[in-house]
C-alpha cells in the first residue's frame, strides 16, 4: 500500500517550529514536502540552542526530515516567480509568516486561486488573520501565558511555568495539518481549495478544553501545581529512592485496590474517602498518608505491586529513560536517521500509525540540496537555467 498521502505535494515556506512541524508530519504520510528556504537558511538550522549535528541544530534536524530544499531570494522578482510557478504544479501551499506578508510576496490565496481554484492554502501565525493582535510578533512563551495555560502551571509557591516543549507551536501544526486534510478532502468532491488560518493562541485554548467550561460554569481554575485540583490521587510521589505517578482515579474502584498495594485498608473503609469529591475534601491529609507509605519502599517494587493490582502508575521517566524503555521501542518513538555525512541523528517517531505504510525517515535535508533536482522535475527546467539563476543568486 502506499503511503496516506502519496501524490500531495506542499511548497513549504515555514521556518522555526510551528509551521515544520505540520509538514514533517505531512511529510511522515507520504506527502511531497518541498521546504523553500532563503539563501541564508531557516534560521533554525544556526540558532546555537542545544546540540549541533552535522554542523546544524538538534532542532532543526527535530523538525524537518523527509522533507527536500530549494533555497530561492525572495526578493528578487524572479525567485517569487519561481516559487509561484513550483505552487502552480503542487496542492499545498503552507506558510507562517505575519498576516499581511503573503499578500505582499503576490501569493496569498485569494491570487493564487484565480488562476489554481484547487489550491490549499495555510497560514500559521501567532494570533491568526484578525483581531487586534494580528501582526503582533509571538512566540510559544507569548501564547501559553496570553491563552490562559500558564495560569494553571507551576505552583502557588513559586508562580507560573511554561510547559517547556513547544505545546503552542506543535498544537498549531497538528491543527494546520488537520485544516489542510480536511481542505483537501473537500477538493476531492467540489473540486475547489480553501484558505485555513492557524493561531497559536487559538491552538493553546482549544487544549484548555474542560477547563475553559468549568470556568465559564462558576468554578474557576487554579493552579494545579504537581496534582490536580479536581482529583485525587493524580499525581507524582516520592518513593524510596525515584517518583512515580498514581492515577488511580478512572473508576472509585481504583481506590481500595492503591488501599490494599498500601496496606492501609483503613483508608479503604472509610466513607470519608470512598468517592473522589471525598478524598479531594480531605486531600492534604491523604496526600500526607500515601507518601508516608511509598517511602518505606523503592519505585520499581511498588511500580511491580500496582501493576499487578492493576492500578494506573508509572514511573516518572526522564528523557534518557525512554531510551530503551520497551513501549516506546515497540512503539518505534525514538528511530535513527543517516546525515549524508554519515553521522547518525535520534529523533522522535511519527505516533500516527497507519494500516499498510511502514514509515520510513530521511534526514533533515542540507540547504538548497535538492534545488537542482526540484527545478529539473517539477518545472522541467534545463541545467543552464537552473545555473543561470544561481549565478544572479536567485537560487542558492
Amino acid at each position: 500500500m502506499t503511503a496516506p498521502l502519496a501524490g500531495v505535494r506542499v511548497i513549504d515556506l515555514t521556518m522555526f517550529v510551528a509551521g515544520p512541524f505540520a509538514s514533517m508530519l505531512m511529510a511522515d504520510l507520504g506527502a511531497e514536502v518541498i521546504k523553500v528556504e532563503p539563501l541564508t537558511g531557516d534560521p533554525v538550522r544556526n540558532n546555537g540552542m542545544g546540540a549541533v549535528i552535522d554542523g546544524e541544530s538538534a532542532q532543526f534536524q527535530s523538525f524537518n526530515r523527509n522533507k527536500a530544499s530549494v533555497a530561492v531570494d525572495l526578493k528578487q522578482a524572479k525567485g517569487l516567480e519561481l516559487v509561484g510557478n513550483l505552487v502552480a504544479e503542487s496542492d499545498v501551499l503552507l506558510d507562517n509568516f505575519r498576516p499581511g506578508v503573503m499578500t505582499r510576496l503576490g501569493l496569498d490565496h485569494a491570487t493564487l486561486s484565480v488562476a489554481q481554484p484547487g489550491l490549499v492554502s495555510c497560514s500559521i501565525s501567532a494570533f491568526g488573520n484578525s483581531g487586534p493582535w494580528r501582526e503582533r510578533p509571538g512566540f510559544d512563551l507569548v501564547v501559553q501565558a496570553l491563552g490562559g495555560g500558564m495560569s494553571l502551571t507551576g505552583h502557588p509557591e513559586t508562580g507560573p511555568a511554561h510547559v517547556p516543549f513547544h505545546l503552542g507551536d506543535t498544537a498549531s501544526g497538528m491543527f494546520a495539518v488537520i485544516g489542510v486534510l480536511a481542505a483537501l478532502n473537500e477538493r476531492a468532491t467540489t473540486g475547489r481549495g480553501r484558505e485555513v488560518d492557524i493561531s497559536l493562541l487559538d491552538s493553546q485554548i482549544a487544549l484548555l478544553s474542560d477547563e475553559i467550561t468549568n470556568q465559564a460554569a462558576g468554578r474557576p481554575a487554579q493552579q494545579h501545581g504537581g496534582g490536580h485540583p479536581e482529583l485525587f490521587p493524580y499525581q507524582a510521589f516520592p518513593t524510596r529512592d525515584e517518583s512515580l505517578v498514581i492515577a488511580a482515579v478512572g473508576a472509585d474502584k481504583f481506590w481500595p485496590a492503591l488501599c490494599g498495594v498500601l496496606g492501609r485498608p483503613d483508608l479503604a473503609n472509610d466513607d470519608r474517602f470512598l468517592t473522589n469529591d471525598g478524598r479531594i475534601s480531605h486531600k492534604a491529609y491523604l496526600t500526607e498518608q500515601v507518601s508516608a507509605v511509598l517511602r518505606t519502599k523503592g519505585r520499581a517494587e511498588w511500580l511491580e505491586l500496582l501493576t499487578a493490582a492493576d492500578v494506573p502508575a508509572a514511573p516518572v521517566n526522564n528523557l534518557d529513560s525512554l531510551f530503551g524503555d520497551p513501549q516506546v521501542e515497540a512503539r518505534s518513538m525514538l528511530v535513527e536517521v543517516e546525515r549524508p555525512s554519515g553521522e547518525r541523528v535520534t529523533v522522535s517517531g511519527n505516533p500516527i500509525k497507519t494500516t499498510g505504510h511502514e514509515q520510513t525517515y530521511a534526514s533533515a535535508p542540507s540547504l538548497g540540496q535538492d534545488s537542482d533536482q526540484i527545478l529539473d522535475r517539477v518545472l522541467g527546467m534545463e541545467s543552464d537555467v537552473v545555473e543561470r539563476l544561481r549565478d544572479t543568486g536567485v537560487i542558492g
